[in-house]
């Protein structure tokens, strides 16, 4: 049987897509594997509602995943988006914001805003917690001394 080149063709173009397909599949797999709950909780500075601020769960070492957070709004956060935090452990980094005029970084409301908490809550966070297949909440008491 000989085939003509037009046949050929077409016969690789279809070879193709399902390799492609099948690697795209594939290569789509493997994120949605990764166990992940959806956290909620409260935050407090020296025992008072942070009003304004984000919090992110990075994954340390031997915990696969992205990282993940909220905005916490009048203390209370979920962490929800991308299915929520990966199950292990991760570092946590907290940011709080309130009204500056003079601040060029604008809060989530969209007002001058400044970030005001202590590096060791964030930018070189001390803050680490434990996720496990059961958790819905975890808080954090942050103190300003």
């Amino acid at each position: 049987m000989k085939l003509s080149v037009q046949e050929v063709r077409a016969t690789g173009m279809s070879l193709l897509a399902v390799a492609s397909s099948l690697l795209f599949a594939v290569g789509c797999g493997n994120s949605s594997a990764i166990d992940k709950v959806v956290v909620s909780g409260v935050v407090t500075l020296d025992g008072q509602p942070i009003s304004n601020g984000e919090i992110r769960f990075i994954p340390t070492s031997g915990t696969i995943g992205p990282v993940s957070g909220g905005a916490i709004k009048d203390g209370a956060y979920t962490a929800q988006a991308k299915g929520g935090v990966p199950i292990g452990t991760h570092q946590v980094e907290i940011k709080a914001y309130r009204a500056n005029p003079k601040s060029k970084t604008a809060s989530a409301e969209g007002g001058a805003a400044e970030q005001f908490l202590d590096a060791r809550y964030n930018a070189q966070t001390t803050l680490t917690a434990t996720i496990e297949p059961d958790t819905e909440t975890k808080d954090f008491q942050l103190t300003s001394k």
